[in-house]
């Protein structure tokens, strides 16, 4: 009798094609989340237009064509650049660029690459939509002098576009303000949230499995960019983290992470907890208080005396 024939050899099939279904699903589950489908583009925004919203393109820093809007604001004023959440576009943020554009602030909202109108195809979870952010970064401080601060720039991100932002931060001293609204600590804790949402065992004994396999799919490592080392290094800059206590467990890493944030004399850092984020849905009263606090904090902490 041939091993495969016995009861060992049985077991051993058995085992191998439950360990390759295993990696079948969660190789079919890491596509999915890098590659999210793209929202489909709007003919007219009515919010885009009542804003007067600039069709604009720019490129990243590694080449990819990227779709904006550009809402010019007050001038000299310092701009502001909004990086929307994984699978959204600029759509997806044109009531808080709206809320900051009332304020006076000019406002470049964008689609991340693989994204809304922006070329590319899929997503890293923001380990390489760095560049994208580095691209607008640039791209609003190459307008007009007499139209822009450049020298002092803010950004809002939800979600990757959180940590996209705050790579980007450390690469681009001019970005003075940051609001990041549920900030990942890494592209794998997004990963894993996905593939396990809220079993807890999964996430602990299996989650290094998508962890593992994200490289095949995106082409980047995760270990090379994480929000969560970067973070602290940001001295003198004014961070804003709002947290959703309605999802336990980005509420306790954001927690942690502004735990580990150093005390600064001449900056600002605050932590905000609300049932939910923009990411994550408010109602009509909570986001225009939402708004309400984000453009409270660009305007105190980035508009010059």
């Amino acid at each position: 009798m041939s091993f495969w024939r016995s009861v060992p050899g049985a077991i051993v099939l058995v085992v191998s094609f439950g360990v390759l279904a295993s990696l079948g699903l969660a190789g079919a589950q890491v596509f999915r989340v890098t590659h999210p489908a793209r929202q489909p583009e709007m003919k007219l925004n009515l919010g885009a237009a009542l804003a007067q919203a600039e069709d604009v393109t720019f490129r990243s820093t590694d080449g990819i064509r990227l779709a904006g809007w550009l809402i010019h604001g007050k001038a000299t004023m310092p701009p502001v650049v909004l990086c929307h959440d994984l699978g959204e576009s600029r759509n997806a943020v044109i009531n808080i660029a709206i809320a900051l554009n009332q304020a006076g602030f000019t406002v470049l909202a964008f689609d991340f690459r693989g994204h809304g109108a922006s070329g590319g195809e899929g997503s890293t979870l923001g380990v390489e939509e760095v560049r994208d952010v580095l691209g607008a970064v640039d791209f609003v401080a190459g307008l007009p002098k007499d139209d822009v601060d450049a020298k002092r720039i803010g950004i809002f991100g939800a979600g990757m576009g959180a940590h996209a932002a705050v790579l980007a931060a450390a690469e681009r001293p001019s970005l003075r303000v940051l609001v990041l609204d549920g900030l990942w600590p890494d592209a794998g804790f997004t990963l894993v949230h996905h593939e396990f949402a809220d079993w807890r065992w999964g996430q602990q004994h299996l989650g290094a499995i998508p962890v593992a396999l994200f490289p095949l799919f995106a082409g980047a490592s995760i270990a090379s960019a994480r929000a969560e080392d970067v973070l602290p290094s940001l001295a003198g800059r004014d961070l804003l983290l709002v947290s959703p206590a309605g999802d336990r467990r980005l509420d306790e890493s954001m927690k942690a992470m502004y735990a580990k944030l150093p005390e600064q004399r001449d900056s600002e850092r605050n932590l905000l907890t609300l049932p939910a984020t923009r990411a994550s849905g408010l109602g009509a009263d909570d986001l225009a208080r939402y708004h309400e606090r984000v453009v409270e904090f660009f305007r105190s902490r980035l508009v010059r005396p």
